[in-house]
């Protein structure tokens, strides 16, 4: 496998090893919502988490179909399980990878994310982290598959799945947990900046305000500092009984900090 300079981005490694064989459009699509996967799984946000899975499978199945030479379909007229029997039963000249052993996995996952709630209003069953649990492993080794497949078979299993569990390292390096207890690890930081990405970390959790108080305290910040930077992040939250959840405005604040941090 081309290692590449040692700082190169995982990422951009993984793309352009894909690209190589496959449309770089569908690729594109297909890291992206990887990434957001593994975000939102990170977060606990089963349901996102997901979703997203729906979206990855279509996009490497698109990936999949550009490499055979196969004309998609109009948006509206593509179905995922069609084109993965057309797959199946395409001509021999092409890999089982791509005909039979990544069309099945994305189908097994892809039914997870339209049958069990994520994408359409639950009346029986929501989803949980059981379901996303299965999902991620799942299409980990479909973009493992991939990588190998298209690294010109320079690379061994072992190796690809090497790359992807390097994209699949926390999302945000700089949190540690601690009995259950969230530490921001960034200097220069204010107090009002920790309670932000403190409470970025949680979401879509609630917490109370006194326990973030008390987490923004164990940063090394006085009781009264901790107090006025929560005072300061109400614009950002939904308060509900004083369990605070914070707001797509507050998780954008979150992620401009991190920039100028990391």
């Amino acid at each position: 496998m081309s290692k590449g300079n040692k700082n190169t981005d995982k990422s951009e490694l993984v793309k352009n090893i894909l690209t190589n064989i496959f449309p770089t459009k569908h690729i594109s699509a297909a890291l992206k919502h990887f990434s957001a996967i593994i975000k939102k799984y990170k977060e606990e946000d089963w349901e996102g988490s997901i979703l997203k899975v729906g979206k990855f499978v279509e996009a490497v199945i698109k990936c999949l179909c550009g490499y055979c030479g196969k004309t998609l379909p109009r948006s509206r007229q593509f179905n995922v399980g069609r084109i993965v029997k057309e797959l199946e039963n395409m001509s021999s000249q092409f890999d089982d990878t791509i005909r039979i052993l990544i069309p099945r996995a994305c189908i097994f996952v892809y039914d997870i994310a339209s049958n069990r709630g994520a994408r359409h209003d639950p009346d029986e069953i929501d989803p949980n982290k059981m379901d996303a649990a299965v999902s991620v492993p799942i299409i980990s080794w479909i973009l493992a598959e991939l990588i190998r497949f298209a690294d010109s078979g320079s690379s061994t299993p072992e190796a690809a799945m090497d790359i992807v569990n390097e994209l699949l390292e926390k999302k945000y390096p700089y949190l540690e947990k601690v009995n259950g207890r969230i530490y921001i690890n960034l200097e220069g930081l204010s107090a009002q900046d920790i309670g932000l990405l403190l409470l970025n970390a949680i979401y879509p959790k609630r917490i109370s305000r006194k326990n973030l108080i008390n987490l923004i305290e164990r940063h090394g910040y006085s009781s009264n500092a901790a107090a006025i930077a929560v005072f300061r992040l109400k614009k950002f939250v939904d308060d509900d009984n004083n369990n605070w959840k914070l707001r797509g405005i507050g998780r954008q604040k979150a992620e401009s900090i991190l920039p100028h941090s990391t």
